[in-house]
């Protein structure tokens, strides 16, 4: 009958909602992520740009997320937010040239990851295979990335 009985090493807790901080603070139960360029806990799905897998891999059904460092200078970052990946991936602006038809506009070369503009489409390859792409307004953020 001691199954009946209430066992007093166990104790019911209910768990803390939101009490997931990550050491920056920020909660992922809410949606909170550190952007390293941004300095902040942000939502990917509000404050980044989601880059939708290619239609060629079935398999990939979750988004990308690039977030851009405020503008200062010369040397703007970014990083990315892989649905593989724990970690973001830093990116780098490349400056090209005006004219350049199908500009590299970010890169990692250590990862492999390049995102070329091609009219207002980003196309973002990963160890040389097409994975992700992004449809920019024209009034995007992004279009202004890796202009002099």
């Amino acid at each position: 009958m001691s199954a009946c009985q209430p066992n007093s090493a166990v104790t019911d807790i209910d768990p803390v909602v939101g009490a997931d901080a990550q050491a920056h603070g920020c909660k992922g139960s809410a949606g909170f992520v550190w952007s390293a360029v941004q300095q902040r806990c942000l939502r990917l799905f509000e404050e980044g740009y989601s880059f939708d897998p290619v239609t060629d891999m079935p398999d990939q059904t979750l988004k990308a997320f690039l977030v851009l460092a405020p503008e200062a200078g010369q040397s703007r970052q970014a990083e990315l937010f892989l649905p593989s990946s724990a970690t973001p991936i830093p990116l780098e602006v490349v400056h090209t040239p005006e004219g350049d038809t199908r500009p590299l506009v970010l890169r990692n070369e250590q990862a492999q990851v390049m995102v070329i503009r091609v009219r207002e489409t980003y196309v973002m390859s990963i160890q040389g295979q097409v994975t992700f792409t992004h449809d920019a307004p024209i009034d995007s953020p992004m279009n202004s990335l890796g202009k002099f």
